[in-house]
């Protein structure tokens, strides 16, 4: 017999499965309408049927609001995902930026001249949409389950209202015992996975620490900044190979690639191990360093994560041994 908590969590994956599957339906075809519009004679009637496209996808997300509201779920995290995440808000925010390009590729010239770099951003946009939305999260939860140790959930509620941040939900990932990771994904709701492996692994408080280190994460967005960073990056290097390709330019192509190439392996990476210690320092603020220092050092053991220093260059992590010596060196 399943209990009343396992009835909720499997509701609660099937609507976000649900309006997951809407929104970015929802998303696709707009993108493609707007591609096929793009290339017909601009007319009030092109412009209408993009405007009717919206108009249906915004009667649909009004009807699947309603349907949630009547099933009482609007207290739940899923109703609150689904009316105010990326995942919805960004359908209303890039129909209205697809309609607009479509009426000033129609009607002014030198947007209509270069349509082809109207159509490639806004397709980079589409993406970058897409990745905001972490679809990912939907899949980590049907493979997860959520933490039922009241203690620990305690524990995460009460750094959270020291870091002033919101209760983040925290999940179980079953990865048959291998991976030691936790991680967070953070759009407009917060969760946090923790494999199975790694709570077998670590003692009590070496699970709050880590779960401080995620909460830091958090407080800090992290996952929001990378993100506005990599489009920006990416946008103006996508462009730069596009006009490099209609010029016919032999010098933007090699620098395009050299730029990607350098931002791809060493920037990002960079970005990603200057978050880690970041997050490493503000959670010992919360917490004993000891007791984060003793899971960096088991996890590292079992993940085999190197100390080389150039090996490090490429990796989203820092080393064990400089992410202790920072934590020891904290002011904290």
């Amino acid at each position: 017999m399943e209990a009343p908590g396992d009835n909720e969590n499997n509701t609660e994956k099937e609507t976000l499965k649900t309006s997951a599957i809407i929104s970015h339906t929802s998303l696709f075809l707009i993108l493609i309408a707007y591609i096929l519009l793009s290339g017909v004679k601009f007319s009030i009637y092109v412009a209408l049927v993009m405007l009717g496209i919206i108009i249906i996808i915004a009667v649909l997300f009004i009807y699947f609001k309603r349907r949630l509201k009547g099933d009482n779920t609007s207290e739940n995290d899923v109703f609150n995902y689904m009316t105010n995440d990326l995942s919805w808000r960004y359908v209303i925010y890039i129909s209205i930026f697809f309609f607009i390009a479509l009426v000033l590729e129609g009607t002014v010239k030198i947007v209509h001249e270069y349509s082809y770099l109207v159509v490639l951003n806004a397709f980079i946009i589409f993406i970058w949409v897409i990745s905001l939305n972490n679809p990912i999260i939907h899949f980590l939860i049907r493979k997860s389950v959520k933490l039922s140790d009241i203690f620990i959930n305690n524990e995460v509620s009460q750094l959270s209202t020291e870091m002033n941040i919101k209760d983040p939900t925290v999940y179980i990932l079953n990865t048959n015992n291998r991976i030691a990771n936790a991680f967070e994904v953070n759009s407009k709701e917060a969760y946090i996975f923790i494999t199975s492996f790694l709570m077998n692994v670590l003692d009590y408080n070496e699970i709050i620490a880590v779960l401080a280190h995620e909460l830091s994460h958090i407080k800090l967005k992290h996952n929001s900044k990378t993100s506005f960073i990599n489009f920006i990056v990416y946008i103006i290097l996508i462009n730069l190979v596009s006009v490099g390709s209609v010029t016919n330019s032999i010098f933007l192509f090699p620098a395009f690639f050299l730029l990607l190439l350098v931002f791809v392996f060493l920037g990002v990476p960079a970005m990603k191990r200057r978050n880690e210690v970041k997050a490493d320092l503000n959670a010992v603020k919360y917490v004993d360093r000891q007791y984060l220092i003793d899971a960096l050092e088991k996890i590292s053991n079992i993940d085999k994560i190197p100390d080389n220093v150039m090996r490090s260059l490429s990796l989203d992590h820092p080393s064990t041994a400089k992410r202790v010596k920072l934590i020891e060196n904290s002011k904290s």
